[in-house]
């Protein structure tokens, strides 16, 4: 079938969350025979996107989506919330048009709640079928974000914020043909939200083509977080693990070292670095830094949605500590094929655990690899995909 797709960034490097589960559905929907457009609003920073283009036609770069506080104030007097307005484009609305105008789609599929505003003009204006898949329920981000916070102002417009996207989003999604959310939790919060969603549930997926695990030796008492450290639940995670877990690790095994690994990691991350804390900022190949780590965690507190990070990790075979948060939504057994604390002590024990057990750091691993291939294959994700479209299109036989 021919899909229009359309995400608020160009999913390519696939080098965060958002990214990689965009150009891991397209690739294998692709790889299935379907025929693919991508428009994306936000531009790739790469300098040679052949790769994407292997399983898509490209249009993007129409506009820039960072943040900006004379916008974010200006917005406090509209209803639309910030985080969907910055995506609104005139030129890429006119670019929409042209192409929607010009191809038959039997489809079209929009990537995340920032990019729901175009598909709601799509069926408007072209009756096409639309789908929505959610990467997150995005108010579960901004309530989880607003009880975490404890500076005044950002805690006024976090509140601010989390009611004009709860309304926002539980009004848009229902005017969707289906609404793909990436766990059975999300679902039941898009629900409780509308009880008019038809929403259907389709993870997110690893590629075990690139992620596997890798002959690289490991680093004794070395642990690994790999996040895009611009996005706040991230910085806070990182913030909390490295001023209140690591001290109690560290008190138990000086050598330990903790590799903070991402993208525009802020100043405030950066100055965490030190001798056993290294900060790399963004790095080509992530493998190597999971592969090479004796422990992979994941400190987050706050977000929503899926980690498809924990997938890649589970994926190369690692022992994957979390916050219950972080492992939200995927099919996980704690003390199985995974490990999940939320208390600083608790964290700071099971690292510890974990880093002096090689036997248990083994059979996690083993487990969690074992997880991964039998539910969370790019493979089956895209045939589940291809599975909804048929029903809405009304040819699944």
């Amino acid at each position: 079938m021919k899909i229009l797709y359309l995400t608020p960034r160009t999913p390519y490097p696939p080098d965060d969350g958002g990214k990689i589960a965009s150009f891991g559905l397209i690739k294998y929907l692709a790889l299935r025979g379907h025929d693919i457009t991508l428009l994306s609003i936000a531009p790739s920073y790469a300098n040679n996107i052949s790769e994407l283009k292997r399983y898509c036609r490209v249009e993007t770069g129409m506009k820039g989506t960072s943040n900006s506080y004379k916008d974010m104030l200006l917005n406090m007097l509209s209803k639309v919330p910030y985080t969907i307005s910055k995506y609104h484009s005139k030129a890429f609305l006119d670019k929409l048009r042209k192409v929607v105008r010009g191809n038959h789609f039997d489809i079209v599929h929009i990537e995340q709640l920032h990019m729901a505003y175009y598909g709601e003009f799509i069926k408007k204006e072209f009756g096409l079928p639309i789908v929505l898949r959610e990467q997150n329920v995005e108010s579960t981000i901004w309530e989880r974000y607003y009880l975490e916070a404890s500076d005044p102002l950002i805690k006024f417009y976090a509140r601010l914020q989390l009611h004009k996207v709860y309304t926002y989003e539980s009004k848009i999604a229902a005017e969707f043909d289906r609404c793909f959310m990436i766990t059975e939790k999300d679902k039941e919060r898009i629900l409780m939200m509308n009880p008019n969603v038809k929403a259907s549930v389709i993870p997110g997926g690893v590629d075990i083509s690139y992620f596997y695990p890798l002959d690289i030796p490991i680093e004794p008492y070395s642990v690994v977080s790999v996040a895009s450290i611009e996005w706040p639940p991230n910085i806070d995670g990182i913030l909390w693990f490295v001023n209140r877990v690591w001290p109690l690790v560290k008190l138990k095994l000086p050598q330990a070292r903790f590799y903070v690994v991402g993208k525009n990691p802020p100043a405030k991350i950066k100055k965490l670095a030190k001798k056993d804390i290294i900060v790399t900022g963004y790095v080509e190949d992530v493998r190597k830094y999971i592969a090479r780590a004796t422990v992979f965690v994941v400190p987050l507190r706050t977000g929503g949605g899926m980690r498809i990070k924990i997938l890649n990790a589970m994926a190369m075979g690692k022992a994957v500590l979390s916050t219950a948060v972080g492992c939200e939504g995927l099919d996980i057994e704690n003390g199985k094929n995974i490990y999940v604390a939320d208390s600083e002590k608790e964290f700071a024990h099971l690292i510890l655990k974990l880093l002096q057990d090689e036997c248990e750091r083994k059979k996690i691993g083993e487990q969690a690899l074992k997880l991964v291939i039998e539910l969370y294959r790019w493979d089956k994700v895209a045939e589940q995909t291809e599975y909804e479209y048929k029903n809405i299109l009304g040819t699944q036989k």
